[in-house]
C-alpha cells in the first residue's frame, strides 16, 4: 500500500505528485500509478469507468481526512477505478503558493489523462471530483482536455 505523502510547511512547497489507485479488490491500499507505463503494470481496469479525486488546500501538510470515507463509499456502490491525486507537497503551507501549483497540477493530471486516452479509455468515463481548491483543478483540467471529459464534480 501507498499511503498519501506528509509535508512540512517549513521545508518549502514544491509541487509532488502521486496517483494512487482503489479498487473494490483493495479500497483501503492504494496502489502508486508510476508515471511511465505504470497504468499497464497495475491493477487499473481499462474497462470500468474511473473517478479522479483532487483535494485542496493543506495547512499542515497531512493527509486529508475524508478521502477514505470517499473511496470506500464510491466503490462500495460502483465497480469503478478510483484513483486520488496526492499534491499535498504543493497544497501545503501558506495558501498563496498552493494557487501558485494549481496550473502545474492540472497540467499533470492532465498528461495522465492523456495516457489513459492512450490505453482506448473514453474520455467520457473519466468523472474529476474536486474539492476545494481541487475543484478548481479540475475545472483547468477539463479545460485542457476542451470538454471532453465525463464530468467534473466541484465540492
Amino acid at each position: 500500500c501507498t499511503d498519501f505523502q506528509t509535508a512540512n510547511f517549513l521545508r518549502g512547497s514544491k509541487l509532488k505528485v502521486q496517483f494512487l489507485l482503489f479498487t473494490s479488490s483493495s479500497p483501503s491500499c492504494g496502489e502508486l500509478i508510476l508515471p511511465d507505463d505504470g497504468i499497464k503494470n497495475s491493477s487499473f481496469n481499462s474497462s470500468l469507468e474511473t473517478k479522479i479525486i483532487i483535494h485542496g488546500f493543506r495547512a499542515l501538510g497531512t493527509k486529508p481526512s475524508w478521502i477514505e470515507g470517499l473511496v470506500h463509499a464510491i466503490l462500495r456502490t460502483s465497480q469503478v477505478n478510483v484513483i486520488a491525486v496526492d499534491w499535498v507537497y504543493g497544497s501545503t503551507g501558506a495558501y498563496p503558493s498552493a494557487v501558485e501549483n494549481v496550473t502545474q497540477l492540472a497540467l499533470s493530471i492532465s498528461q495522465f489523462i492523456s495516457k489513459l486516452l492512450a490505453l482506448g479509455i473514453s474520455g467520457t468515463s473519466i468523472h474529476i471530483i474536486g474539492v476545494s481548491l481541487g475543484a478548481h483543478v479540475g475545472g483547468l483540467v477539463g479545460h485542457f482536455h476542451g470538454g471532453q471529459l465525463g464530468r467534473i464534480t466541484g465540492i
